[in-house]
């Protein structure tokens, strides 16, 4: 089970319906409910960016979270583990959903609380 701030490799085909995308890196930030990492910057998916520096799983290239919605994948669809984000980088990503216009109130009251408890027990 996956565990907040996890970035996993996940088999999303079937799930997303862009560019006949089989496999994306993941960031969890709750029970079965993740954020996509994305290759570019898209002002619509309110998304910042990650340095590649900090991370890794990342190679060379910078990289953006996109936090403009959540979604539910099963853990079974979880193909490896790559890393974990950084505090900082988690406090964005909260800081973000939390101000969300696209991420519906009813999804905020369970994400909220997990991360609220993730950032308590890692502060």
């Amino acid at each position: 089970m996956p565990e907040i701030s996890d970035v996993l490799i996940m088999d999303v085909s079937g799930e997303i319906g862009h560019r006949n995308t089989k496999h994306c890196v993941c960031i969890s930030v709750s029970k079965d409910k993740y954020l996509l990492i994305n290759t570019n910057h898209r002002k619509n998916f309110d998304d910042f960016m990650i340095n590649s520096s900090d991370y890794g799983f990342l190679g060379d290239i910078d990289r953006f979270v996109s936090c403009f919605k959540t979604y539910n994948f099963n853990s079974d669809r979880i193909i490896k583990k790559v890393g974990n984000i950084n505090y900082n980088d988690m406090m964005k990503i909260i800081d973000k959903i939390q101000k969300s216009k696209s991420i519906n109130q009813a999804e905020k009251e369970v994400v909220i609380p997990e991360l609220d408890k993730w950032r308590f027990d890692n502060s």
